[in-house]
């Protein structure tokens, strides 16, 4: 007789198949909490509200008509994981003009992304890395820079003065948000 059949089944070869069975299902039980923390951030998604809110830059008195202030823009920031209570994230250039509006421009120049500050003595805004410059008005004057600084919208609340951060792509002739 040379019939191919299974062995019978002991009842240690049974228990070891069951212990094996046991154990795969409580390993795969207990990483359902493990792996659902890893990607649960993933899920959510960042938080647009958090970002999208008006920063407060400094109250209308400290903004001297027609003069550039530069303020830095700091907030709260979440990320998947972890939060951020006190972080900068930009910087803007900030007047106050003689109408009582405000204008408000970002700091990273068009061009590659530099830090632009003010030359008092020429009267404008200038780029130290590529040399382009900008009137006080945020309009392109001279140098590789594709187009005039960045606006930043500011609203004002009681005494307050805000400013809503945005970041835009460098290089680009026309204005597009990152």
């Amino acid at each position: 007789m040379s019939e191919l059949s299974a062995p019978p089944t002991t009842r240690r070869g049974f228990l070891g198949a069951l212990t094996v069975l046991l154990g795969g299902v409580i390993t795969a039980l207990a990483a359902v909490p493990v792996l659902g923390s890893l990607f649960s951030p993933l899920r959510s998604g960042p938080s647009t509200s958090a970002t999208d809110a008006p920063i407060p830059v400094g109250n209308v008195s400290e903004f001297p008509v027609g003069t550039p202030r530069r303020v830095e823009l700091i907030r709260s920031v979440t990320d998947a994981w972890s939060r951020s209570e006190a972080t900068t994230i930009g910087a803007a250039w900030v007047t106050r003009n003689a109408d009582g509006t405000f204008t408000a421009f970002s700091t990273v120049c068009p061009h590659l992304g530099c830090g632009v500050n003010l030359d008092k003595q020429r009267n404008l805004f200038a780029c130290p890395c590529h040399t382009s410059a900008f009137t006080l008005d945020g309009k392109y004057k001279a140098g590789p820079a594709p187009r005039g600084m960045d606006p930043l919208e500011v609203e004002v609340r009681g005494k307050q003065v805000l400013v809503h951060y945005k970041r835009y792509k460098q290089g680009l002739p026309d204005r597009e948000a990152v």
